[in-house]
């Protein structure tokens, strides 16, 4: 009995096997029984010619066009200060003035005894016309005159310098003294900046140094700011530098609102050439290989490699220098993950 009962349960099982059938497996490369994989989803533009102008980006600085630092060639106390922080003044306006008293003194005692030297000096002049005196009694009159008035002139120049004046026109910085303070030559009293034109500087690498040429427009935006603003080369360092490999520029902007301050960092761009047609593609069609960087252009329904060599690169596209002919069609989307010889299936790119 036990027999049979093994025996049925063998039948029913085998029963079972022969009327559940499996479902064919998923393979890689398509067909019956491997998964058929369907043609991948890109999207292609067409290759065409660009008018495209060569630039360089670089960082810079932004810089006062003059600047001093405000400090009396001689030593004396404050008497005044004729500026208010960060105004304007014109030049030769005085900034400060010291105290001239003792010099002022100096000149009256000078001047008095020049009146008395003058005096004395015509009067040997008669007596010599009228051979009541020598010639040399003379010369030595004429002598104190001449010395007198030297000594007004050294002390009328002292007096000068007790008037600190502004050497051109531009905006006075903070007061690092007050009113009454001692002052030796030297100490600094404020800072005056000429900001109108304000200077780019920056330094442009040494095969780039020969596109470079005075008067030529550029463009820069200060890290803060968004929009672009114009200058023009103002001066190119004729020496490159031996450590950096690179040239100096400097360029100007009018600057005529004061809105861009000393010491600020720009993006500078700085064009290399004039406008000319060449390949652009976008960024994303170029993928990384081994080699370098490759593409994919589409022909007869298939993805096919083509190694490239690129020039130029901007925010969104890259300039071809080889690899790519006029007319050719470009995968741009999905091309990163495509495979030699892949079949696709490609739409228009939408840019």
């Amino acid at each position: 009995m036990k027999r049979i009962l093994i025996i049925l349960s063998i039948i029913v099982i085998l029963g079972l096997l022969y009327f559940i059938k499996p479902e064919k497996t998923a393979m890689p490369g398509g067909g019956p029984g491997k998964g058929a994989k369907g043609p991948s989803s890109v999207t292609y533009i067409i290759v065409k010619d660009t008018l495209f102008s060569r630039s360089i980006k670089v960082t810079g600085n932004l810089a006062p066009q003059d600047m001093v630092r405000i400090a009396p060639e001689v030593g004396g106390r404050i008497r005044s200060l004729s500026f208010r922080e960060g105004a304007s003044i014109g030049k030769g306006a005085i900034i400060a003035k010291l105290d001239d008293s003792e010099l002022q003194a100096q000149l009256t005692k000078l001047k008095a005894l020049l009146a008395l030297a003058e005096t004395n000096a015509k009067r040997e002049k008669s007596l010599l016309l009228g051979g009541g005196t020598s010639q040399e009694l003379y010369d030595r009159a004429e002598n104190s005159v001449t010395t007198i008035l030297a000594d007004i002139a050294v002390v009328k120049a002292a007096i000068a310098k007790t008037e600190i004046r502004a050497p051109f026109s531009g905006i006075v910085g903070i007061k690092q003294l007050s009113e009454g303070s001692y002052v030796s030559p030297g100490t600094v009293i404020t800072e005056l900046v000429n900001t109108q034109p304000i200077r780019i500087e920056c330094a442009v690498p040494e095969r780039y140094a020969r596109s470079m040429k005075k008067g030529m427009n550029i463009t820069f935006i200060e890290s803060s700011e968004s929009e672009e603003n114009t200058a023009s080369i103002y001066a190119i360092n004729p020496i490159i530098d031996n450590a950096t490999r690179t040239v100096g520029i400097v360029a100007h902007h009018k600057n005529a609102q004061s809105q861009f301050k000393p010491g600020g960092f720009v993006e500078v761009q700085l064009p290399l050439t004039t406008t000319e047609s060449t390949i652009l593609i976008p960024t994303e069609a170029a993928v990384p290989d081994i080699r370098g960087l490759r593409v994919f252009v589409l022909q007869n329904g298939k993805a096919i490699p083509r190694p490239i060599i690129t020039g130029m690169r901007t925010d969104a596209a890259l300039e071809i220098v080889k690899g790519l002919s006029i007319g050719d069609t470009l995968i741009v989307s999905g091309a990163s993950l495509l495979k030699p010889k892949a079949p696709v299936k490609a739409q228009p790119h939408r840019m």
